[in-house]
């Protein structure tokens, strides 16, 4: 073993655990541990919200997706990411919290009934054992690759680390842990995309069609690898959205920002930084298949990288960079899992219960969550890469979810009764176009393909049996939860979050234009 990897490895390892300790506090209710609404700074919550963002999806899956597709990877960050990132702080979030909602599953119940509060929360627990299942995938995946770790012990020791600084500070300690490793990741993955975009397959790529982003799509063609229509609408507008306005854990960071004006310029502030990070992630992975040997699976690309173009030094901090990142996703999803589970669903089932009691489920909720983790990594392994398996849950779980959300937003007509139906309508049709492609009967281009017109059909699926349910005579929508004349006075937005909002989507049309 090197011994830069003893020195980096120690030292990044000590600061989280510091950062973690320093983070706890006394916890006067369950809601400060598990949630800490309202009561972290702006830049906090904003670097926050980028982190677990860029996490696994974004440094593993982004690099084996470029890999494969080219700059093609750039729509994830740019169609699949900025549109719905300024819907969800113009309109979404502050429609959560100007009805006293602290999470997700808390808005629907004051919209729709208890029935769907604890449906989304099932649905959320569901994703972010998914989701924490990738994020250990991922982590052993970096760990077999650059230090020739075994997957079980890599997966193990990465739990431990997660499960000692969720359990001494909440979510506070995930978030301000999150915000050191975004500052290591960046430092650690800087260098590769200079080797990289300056090496003989950086001038191959400039020379292919892998240096384009629309010019190779057909715009309709599900048996082609990718086409427009399902970059536009089934990436572009249901991932997308259902991604940023549904994902509990997304949410929960913008939600810690102390005021609603705050809360809406996280994400907003956060989307710069995206479209930055872009360029670190896939430039590398579209010259990966012309530095690497054939065989390298995709999902091993910018791992594959790091070992072939580092020295001893700046392999050990871009090993530390990759685990950073990918544990900041895991301690999202474990704080995530545990708020959900106590406060969605426990207190549901146990209410009037001590805080102290509740505090004590949500220590338990952790290291339950972290072995349903375990148990889920070994499906990642299906895949050609852990990007198809992520589209998929979303197209699964959260593009119902939004459509129930989106509906009940801009209809009186949506009901309870509706809502619930649509719901498993949508997750029904999902999963019945996915069985139809795995045993070759619907045919599609790639697995990607599928994802997206999976949450397409989902989220049609969803609406429609939302709107078209019939509503019963008694039920009544509470005032200020559907998009009426009184709430868009109340939702116009400062002439801060009108820059805000209009730089980023200005800067992503321009990008769009500059690499077509």
């Amino acid at each position: 073993m090197s011994p830069w990897v003893i020195v980096i490895f120690p030292l990044c390892l000590a600061a989280i655990l510091w950062i973690g300790w320093r983070s706890r506090r006394s916890w006067p209710s369950a809601n400060d541990y598990l949630n800490a609404s309202r009561s972290v700074p702006l830049w906090a919550a904003a670097l926050a919200f980028l982190a677990y963002n860029c996490g696994s999806i974004e440094v593993i899956g982004m690099s084996a997706m470029a890999a494969q597709y080219g700059v093609q990877a750039f729509h994830f960050y740019w169609i699949g990411g900025i549109p719905g990132i300024v819907f969800m702080g113009l309109i979404v979030l502050p429609i959560y919290m100007r009805t006293g909602a602290r999470s997700l599953p808390e808005y629907l119940g004051k919209r729709f009934g208890p029935s769907i509060r604890l449906l989304d929360a099932f649905v959320a627990v569901v994703g972010t054992i998914c989701f924490s299942g990738v994020a250990l995938y991922t982590l052993a995946q970096v760990l077999h690759v650059i230090l020739g770790w075994r997957f079980l012990s890599g997966e193990l020791a990465c739990a431990a680390l997660v499960l000692v600084y969720v359990l001494t500070g909440g979510v506070r300690a995930s978030i301000f842990t999150s915000v050191f490793q975004l500052f290591v990741m960046i430092a650690g993955l800087t260098p590769l995309l200079f080797f990289t975009v300056h090496s003989d397959a950086g001038n191959w790529v400039h020379r292919s069609s892998r240096w384009h982003l629309w010019r190779p799509l057909p715009f309709f063609s599900p048996h082609a690898p990718l086409d427009g229509v399902g970059i536009l609408l089934g990436l572009g507008f249901v991932i997308s959205f259902s991604y940023w306005c549904t994902d509990f854990v997304m949410i929960q960071r913008a939600l810690t920002a102390p005021t609603i004006e705050d809360a809406r310029k996280v994400p907003l502030l956060a989307g710069f930084g995206k479209m930055a990070f872009a360029f670190l992630i896939v430039l590398p992975g579209v010259a990966g298949p012309a530095l690497l040997h054939k065989g390298v699976p995709f999902d091993q690309t910018l791992p594959a990288l790091m070992a072939l173009e580092f020295g001893p030094a700046l392999l050990a901090l871009g090993a530390a960079a990759l685990l950073a990142g990918l544990m900041a996703w895991l301690a999202g999803n474990v704080s995530g899992f545990s708020a959900l589970c106590v406060e969605e669903i426990y207190r549901r089932i146990r209410p009037n219960r001590s805080e102290r009691h509740y505090l004590r489920a949500g220590h338990l909720a952790v290291p339950a969550c972290l072995l349903l983790a375990l148990s889920t990594a070994s499906l990642a392994f299906g895949f050609h890469d852990i990007m198809e398996f992520l589209q998929l849950i979303v197209a699964l779980l959260y593009a119902p979810v939004f459509a129930v959300v989106l509906t009940g937003i801009v209809s009186r007509r949506a009901s309870e009764r509706g809502a619930f139906a649509g719901i498993f309508t949508g997750i029904l049709a999902a999963l019945s176009l996915q069985a139809l492609f795995s045993r070759g009967i619907a045919t599609f281009g790639s697995q990607m393909s599928a994802d997206f017109y999976e949450a397409m059909l989902s989220f049609a699926a969803a609406s429609c049996t939302c709107l078209l349910w019939r509503k019963d005579a008694e039920q009544t929508t509470p005032k200020g939860l559907v998009f009426d004349a009184g709430l868009r006075h109340n939702l116009r937005p400062s002439w801060p979050l009108v820059l805000l909002s209009t730089a980023l989507l200005g800067l992503c049309l321009a990008l769009n234009l500059i690499w077509r």
